[in-house]
């Protein structure tokens, strides 16, 4: 049964399988100038979560206030997820995104529902590019507004994300796999 899974993975992404035995490369859409684009068709990958922020609560991209209480949907690279849930370690290549929706108001009685994305951000696990990174991983911000998004962005400065996935994440491969549901693996035991 696993072949077959893994079989429909591969022949999904296209892509050749990487696992803890086999620390394959997954592949990463960076430029010569060490940017990253803006990934295509993340919507379509793998949905672990979602995150309320209240109104007001500090934007983890640009360390903002929020104006309106906004959404953030964390979606997981196909074949990262595969291979996490199967092994329990993020494989090199790894890439995360993070979108952020704005909330429409809402009265108490009422369903909060979106308005609107307001920014997108990126980590990517990389054991080349990030060498002296925590958890070789880079940070990346696509901007903390409507779309369009950026289509490229430069890695940000440790400080502004690293520090706090190291204070709160370092049992977790320094991936925040605990605040997210689709990310909870079942017990091998």
């Amino acid at each position: 049964m696993k072949i077959l899974v893994w079989s429909a993975i591969l022949l999904a992404c296209g892509t050749a399988a990487a696992s803890a035995e086999d620390p394959a490369k997954l592949p990463v859409p960076f430029n010569a100038d060490g940017t990253v684009n803006l990934p295509q068709n993340y919507r379509q990958w793998v949905n672990v979560g979602t995150t309320l922020l209240p109104k007001g609560e500090v934007n983890i991209i640009d360390g903002q206030p929020i104006a309106a209480s906004e959404y953030i949907d964390t979606y997981v690279e196909p074949q990262s997820f595969a291979v996490y849930m199967e092994t329990g370690i993020w494989p090199d290549g790894t890439q995360i995104v993070k979108e952020f929706t704005a909330t429409q108001d809402a009265a108490p009685d009422e369903v909060l529902v979106e308005s609107h994305y307001t920014g997108l951000a990126m980590l990517i696990k990389d054991t080349e590019r990030f060498p002296a990174e925590t958890g070789h991983l880079g940070y990346f911000n696509f901007g903390h507004h409507s779309e369009p998004y950026e289509r490229t962005a430069s890695l940000l400065p440790r400080e502004q994300c690293s520090s706090c996935h190291e204070a709160l994440a370092a049992d977790q491969q320094f991936i925040f796999a605990d605040h997210h549901i689709g990310l909870q693996r079942k017990s091998t035991e």
